[in-house]
C-alpha cells in the first residue's frame, strides 16, 4: 500500500487542510480587525488633535499674528508625531505650513489624496483619511474652518466657510506595531497548529489507525483462511463495537467454513462412492470397492467389513479389510459361526439378523459403527467400521454413512440379483449366457491388446452311471464337489462356467496353450483323488478336458468352442480321463495328451 493511500494520511490531508483554513481565516479576520482598531483610533486621535490644533491656531489667528500662528504650528509639528500641519483658504492656498516650502503654493484639487474629499460636489465634513502610499503610512484629518463673527472683521460675513485645516500624522510606527502583533500571531498559530495536528496524529494513530490496522490484519488472516485469527484491542465506541464484530465473525465464519468443509467432503466422498458403486456389477468387486471407500474417505479407520448372508440362510460370509492391506479377506462361517465376535459383540449380530437394528448404531462410545444395508425392505448386508483406539466417528461422518447406505443397498441388491442371474444355482458358478458374454470380452482383448487367451471344455466322464446307480441327488451333490475342486485349481482371475449338465467350461485368461496343458492336468490330477461320499458309499470321479487356445487355434468365439469341444471329445474316444489339446486334431497319429 502507498503511503498517500494509507487511511491515517487521507484522515489527516483534509484534518491539515481544515486547520490551515480555520487558521488563516482566523489570523485574516484578526489582523483585519486589528488594523481596523488601530486606524479607528488613530483617526479618533487624528480629528482629536486637527480639533486641539485647530483651536489653537485660531486664537493665533483672531489675534492677527500670521507669525505667531506659523510659529505655533511649527512647534506643534516639532513636539508631535505629526508629519505636516497646513491651513488652506477656499480658492486652494497655503497660508500656513509647518513646512515654509508650502507656503503661499496653490493645491492641485486632480491630486488622488485630495480627490477623496472633493469627488463629490456635497460639502465635505471633519474626517480622518487613511493614505497608504509608497513613500510613507500618512492618516490625513481634515477640518473645516467656520467662518465666525470673530472672523468677518478680515474676511467678511458673505463665506459660510474660510478654509480647510489638513493635519497629517504618520503612522509607520502603529502599523510597525501591528505588523509586529501579526508576526507573533502567525507564530502563536503556527505552533498552536503544529501543537493541535500532532495532538490530532497521535488521537487518530491510537483511536483510529490502529485499530483499523489491526481489522486489516484480521481480514487478511481470514483471506488466507486462517480462521483462527482474533483482534484484540481495547477501543471502545464504534471501532471497538465493530473489533467485537469482527470476532464474532470470524467466530461464526470458522464454524461456516467447517460445516461447509464438512458438507463438501459429505457430497464429494457420497459422489464418489456413487460414482464408483456403479463402476461394477461383480458382487465380490463391488464389496471390495465398498471397502476400499470406507478406508480411503474415513480418518482413521483402522478395519472394514460387510457381513452378508449367503444363499445358504445358516452361513454367513465377510469380507474384511485391515489398514495398510491392498487386499480383502473373505471369511465363510457355516452355522453362523460366533468368530465374529473378534470384531464386535456377537449380540448386535444377532439383533441385525432378527432385523432389530434398524438404523446407523454406535459402538463402543462411537469409536465403531454399524451400518444396516437395506433395499426395498430387505436386508442386504451389514457395513461395520472400526477406528484406532481413542479415535471416534464424527457427526458429520455418521451422517455421511447414513446418506451412503441407501446408495450401497441398492447397488449391492442389484450386484446380488445380476450375481443370480449369472450364477447357476446349484454350482455356484457362472451361467453358459455369462460364458458366452465373457469369451467375448476375451476375444476383444485380443482383437484390441492381443492379449491370449485358452478355453477348457470339461465333461464328467460315466455320469449318467451315478445318476442311475445312486441318483439324481447323489448327482447333484457330485456336481456340486466337482465345482469345489475347479474353484480351487484355477485362479481369482480364471472364470468358470456350468455348460450345461454335467459339463463345464474354464476360460484362462492371459494363457498360452503351455499353462493351459498345466492347468488342464491340475484339474484332471484333483478330480481324479478327490474322495466324494453319497451315503455310505465313497465314489471317484473322473474328468475328460478339450483345450482351444486363441490365437494359437481361432480367434473368433464360435470357432474357439468348437475346437475345444471337438478336443473333448476327441479326449472322450481316447479312454476319458484326460486332456487333449487342439493343436493335436490334425495328427494322423490322434496323439494323446493324457498324463496319467
Amino acid at each position: 500500500m502507498r503511503w498517500y493511500e494509507r487511511l491515517n494520511v487521507r484522515l489527516m490531508a483534509p484534518i491539515l487542510i481544515v486547520l490551515l483554513v480555520s487558521i488563516s481565516l482566523s489570523l485574516g479576520w484578526l489582523f483585519k480587525h486589528q488594523e481596523a482598531q488601530v486606524i479607528d483610533r488613530a483617526r479618533d486621535e487624528a480629528l482629536l488633535i486637527n480639533q486641539i490644533v485647530k483651536s489653537a491656531i485660531r486664537n493665533q489667528m483672531l489675534k492677527n499674528v500670521n507669525d505667531t500662528a506659523q510659529d505655533t504650528i511649527a512647534t506643534i509639528q516639532a513636539r508631535t508625531q505629526l508629519s505636516d500641519i497646513s491651513v488652506i483658504s477656499k480658492n486652494g492656498v497655503v497660508h500656513l505650513s509647518s513646512n515654509p516650502a508650502k507656503i503661499g503654493t496653490t493645491v492641485d484639487w486632480t491630486n488622488p489624496t485630495c480627490s477623496r474629499c472633493h469627488s463629490s460636489k456635497e460639502r465635505p465634513m471633519a474626517q480622518a483619511t487613511f493614505l497608504n502610499t509608497e513613500e510613507s503610512n500618512t492618516l490625513r484629518s481634515m477640518n473645516l474652518i467656520e467662518n465666525e463673527v470673530a472672523c468677518h472683521e478680515c474676511h467678511g460675513k458673505d463665506a459660510k466657510y474660510l478654509g480647510v485645516m489638513i493635519v497629517d500624522q504618520d503612522v509607520r510606527r502603529d502599523i510597525n506595531r501591528v505588523t509586529q502583533v501579526q508576526k507573533s500571531l502567525i507564530g502563536a498559530g503556527s505552533i498552536t497548529l503544529a501543537a493541535i495536528f500532532g495532538l490530532i496524529i497521535i488521537i487518530v494513530q491510537r483511536l483510529v489507525q490502529r485499530p483499523v490496522d489491526q481489522l486489516l490484519v484480521g481480514i487478511r488472516g481470514i483471506r488466507n483462511r486462517e480462521f483462527d485469527t482474533r483482534i484484540d484491542t481495547k477501543v471502545g465506541g464504534e471501532l471497538g463495537e465493530l473489533a467485537g464484530a469482527f470476532n464474532e465473525m470470524v467466530v461464526d465464519t470458522r464454524h461456516y467454513v467447517q460445516e461447509i468443509n464438512s458438507k463438501t467432503f459429505e457430497l464429494s466422498t457420497l459422489y464418489s462412492i456413487v460414482e464408483r458403486v456403479t463402476r461394477s456389477i461383480d458382487l465380490n468387486q463391488l464389496r471390495n470397492i465398498i471397502l476400499d471407500i470406507i478406508m480411503d474417505s474415513f480418518a482413521n479407520v483402522e478395519l472394514g467389513a460387510i457381513v452378508f448372508e449367503t444363499q445358504d440362510k445358516d452361513r454367513l460370509q465377510l469380507n474384511l479389510r485391515n489398514a495398510g492391506d491392498a487386499e480383502t479377506v473373505c471369511l465363510d462361517y457355516g452355522d453362523r459361526s460366533d468368530q465374529v465376535q473378534d470384531l464386535f459383540e456377537f449380540e448386535f449380530l444377532q439383533r441385525w439378523l432378527h432385523g432389530d437394528i434398524n438404523e446407523v448404531t454406535h459402538l463402543d462410545q462411537r469409536n465403531a459403527i454399524l451400518v444396516p444395508l437395506r433395499s426395498e425392505g430387505k436386508d442386504t448386508g451389514l457395513l461395520y467400521a472400526r477406528k484406532r483406539a481413542g479415535e471416534s466417528f464424527s457427526q458429520g461422518e455418521t451422517q455421511l454413512l447414513d446418506a451412503l447406505r441407501t446408495h450401497v443397498s441398492v447397488a449391492l441388491e442389484n450386484a446380488r440379483l445380476y450375481s443370480l442371474a449369472i450364477t447357476d444355482e446349484l454350482t455356484q458358478l457362472y451361467t453358459m449366457r455369462y460364458f458366452q458374454h465373457a469369451m467375448q470380452e476375451q476375444t476383444t482383448k485380443y482383437i484390441r491388446y492381443g492379449q491370449k487367451h485358452a478355453l477348457l471344455m470339461l465333461d464328467l466322464d460315466d455320469f449318467k452311471q451315478i445318476n442311475d446307480e445312486h441318483g439324481h441327488p447323489a448327482g447333484d451333490a457330485v456336481l456340486s464337489r466337482i465345482a469345489k475342486v475347479l474353484l480351487r485349481c484355477v485362479r481369482d482371475i480364471d472364470i468358470i462356467s456350468r455348460y450345461g449338465g454335467e459339463e463345464f467350461a474354464v476360460i484362462l485368461p492371459e494363457t498360452d496353450e503351455k499353462a493351459a496343458r498345466v492347468v488342464a492336468e491340475r484339474i484332471r490330477s484333483e478330480t481324479e483323488n478327490e474322495q466324494i461320499k453319497i451315503g455310505d458309499k465313497t465314489l471317484q470321479c473322473t474328468l475328460s478336458i478339450g483345450i482351444a487356445c486363441c490365437p494359437a487355434h481361432a480367434t473368433v468365439v464360435r470357432e474357439i468352442v468348437e475346437k475345444a469341444d471337438t478336443a473333448l471329445y476327441r479326449a472322450k474316444a481316447l479312454g476319458k480321463n484326460r486332456a487333449f489339446s487342439a493343436s493335436a486334431l490334425g495328427d494322423d497319429q490322434r496323439e494323446s495328451l493324457a498324463m496319467t
